[in-house]
């Protein structure tokens, strides 16, 4: 990551540590936690985000409130849907989606290049992940 790159991960705590750890070996950056939709909604008004990962253990009934969600409040955010809960959304609601079995180190991969990307275009992109499976 050339910039700091604002990451907001939604799922178990468990997980959110270990991307958030493994975040900081590869390069600072900002980073959010939250394991709901009210958590997210309850974000303080100067949060930032560049990247929004749903871990597949974010409640499926919150899923499409909190992709809505993000892309209204964040709307250049690249959101990733890891798991098979993408079948649950629409294709505008994510940019791209890797199963439930990829490494913290790969999706680390992924949010750089997603980051990236998006700094590139200056807009949402879409991605697709067909080799990265961890």
């Amino acid at each position: 990551m050339k910039r700091d790159t604002k990451v907001l991960s939604l799922g178990i705590e468990t997980w959110r540590n270990a991307v958030s750890r493994a975040l900081a070996v590869r390069r600072k950056s900002g980073f959010w936690g939250v394991n709901n939709y009210w958590n997210l909604c309850a974000l303080p008004e100067a949060a930032s985000v560049d990247v929004a990962v749903f871990h597949h253990s974010f409640a499926l009934h919150d899923l499409r409130y909190g992709a809505e969600y993000i892309r209204r409040r964040w709307p250049n955010a690249v959101i990733l849907v890891i798991g098979e809960q993408a079948e649950q959304l629409d294709d505008p609601l994510y940019d791209d989606k890797a199963s439930s079995g990829i490494s913290i180190e790969e999706l680390v991969k992924v949010i750089e290049r997603s980051a990236a990307a998006m700094r590139r275009t200056g807009r949402n992109v879409q991605f697709r992940l067909g080799n990265a499976r961890g």
